[in-house]
């Protein structure tokens, strides 16, 4: 009777004890303003990430973890790792002005943590718009004597209640910030393609589209580069994407082919290539001004293997992420536009608009606007949603992963 009885509580325990993962390790780049910390988890966990005082700390609890591996972090940070019942508490221990963002990405799972640091004032302005809030401030000092003690210490103290409340709390997360770029305008035509169709009508109508979608999804921060008929240069259209924090930079442009092949056809997608990401790890080493704007204070120090190393960091991100959110973008292109449109696949290039270091950046060209057929086809409303909502979908399922298709807003 005995053992059936512990078989029986056994498996009981079984279904009512969490599986739990680990903290696979991290990765980190250092960017003009920022270091962005990536950690990779066995799978979707619910996380809190806040700030405490004296000294200046961040803290990221992760419930349903067990363990966590090896952290690499940048030197001038160091970290501690706090085992509980729901999970793990990591410390990160940086004694600067800073602010967060922070948010969570999908197949495969990983925390995503960038820290702003305050050297200026349009840091600082733009995380008061941002965040909204300011940090939380720790409670004094607790020493809990008995559990009498310590019942009183936790209504005291706000750390100790968001880690007894952890599982009935909602989670917050920072809205996500999509840079919709309209290729050329203004006294930049672009491409004039058959019937007289200019590029520049065409890449905005649909950056408009995509904006809807995202604005109406309620999830997504969306910044347009332009949103009228006047020119931006290209750089600039980078900074915008830099300034506003960007999670995600998409351009969107119409390709053209020459007279002599009027009939070339396709839509496609570019990412940074191999070529000029090399390129950018040697400007950081050789060009002083470019370093800096790359790496920010990390572009003084002295030693040329350590500068190495934050080279190929800083362009970890934006090579790896473009490439990763390019083939989902694809995925959808073809499976929204189907047969209709032919797709050349994805390429790189190394186009101004995704030398953003720190944010995944695609260019699409949507189709030939040099095609009769194609041209008909991109000057068409329905046809330019079609493409909008392709980039839509390939935004929320890079954030929200498989299940995407129970948060869509309707086409």
């Amino acid at each position: 009777m005995f053992p059936k009885s512990l078989i029986s509580f056994s498996l009981l325990l079984l279904f009512l004890i969490p599986v739990f993962g680990k903290v696979k390790g991290s990765r980190y780049g250092v960017y003009e303003g920022k270091i962005r910390i990536v950690f990779h988890l066995t799978k979707s966990k619910d996380f809190r990430v806040f700030t405490l005082e004296n000294p200046r700390r961040i803290v990221i609890d992760i419930y349903g973890e067990s363990s966590v591996s090896r952290l690499r972090l940048p030197a001038d940070m160091k970290y501690r790792v706090g085992r509980h019942p729901w999970g793990v508490r990591i410390v990160l221990l940086y004694p600067r002005n800073f602010s967060l963002k922070y948010f969570k990405l999908r197949e495969p799972d990983r925390i995503v943590l960038d820290i702003y640091r305050e050297t200026n004032e349009l840091y600082s302005e733009l995380v008061r718009i941002i965040n909204g809030t300011p940090p939380e401030r720790k409670s004094p000092k607790v020493v809990i004597i008995d559990d009498h003690r310590k019942k009183e210490e936790v209504k005291k103290d706000p750390v100790l209640r968001i880690i007894e409340k952890a599982k009935s709390q909602p989670m917050v997360y920072e809205e996500r910030v999509i840079v919709i770029d309209a290729g050329h305008g203004g006294r930049d035509p672009g491409a004039i393609g058959y019937g007289g169709i200019r590029e520049k009508d065409v890449n905005l109508a649909i950056a408009l589209k995509v904006a809807e979608y995202l604005k109406r999804d309620g999830r997504f921060k969306v910044i347009l580069t332009r949103k009228g008929d006047y020119f931006v240069g290209l750089f600039k259209r980078a900074e915008i994407a830099l300034r506003n924090r960007a999670d995600l930079f998409i351009s969107i442009h119409s390709d053209a082919a020459p007279r002599r092949n009027p009939r070339a056809k396709g839509t496609q997608v570019f990412a940074l290539s191999y070529e000029r990401a090399i390129e950018k790890k040697r400007q950081i080493l050789v060009n002083r001004r470019y370093a800096r704007l790359v790496l920010g204070e990390a572009a003084d120090i002295r030693s040329r293997v350590v500068k190495r190393v934050l080279a190929d960091l800083a362009i970890d991100v934006t090579l790896k992420e473009s490439v990763y959110f390019a083939r989902i973008l694809s995925r959808e292109l073809k499976s929204v536009l189907g047969r209709g449109v032919y797709f050349k696949g994805i390429k790189r290039a190394g186009f101004a608009v995704l030398k953003t270091p720190g944010i995944p950046s695609v260019l699409v060209e949507t189709g030939f606007i040099t095609n009769p057929s194609e041209a008909r086809k991109l000057k068409n409303p329905e046809f330019q949603r079609k493409i909008a909502w392709s980039i839509y979908r390939a935004i929320v399922r890079y954030f929200y992963g498989e299940d995407f298709g129970q948060k869509l807003v309707k086409y």
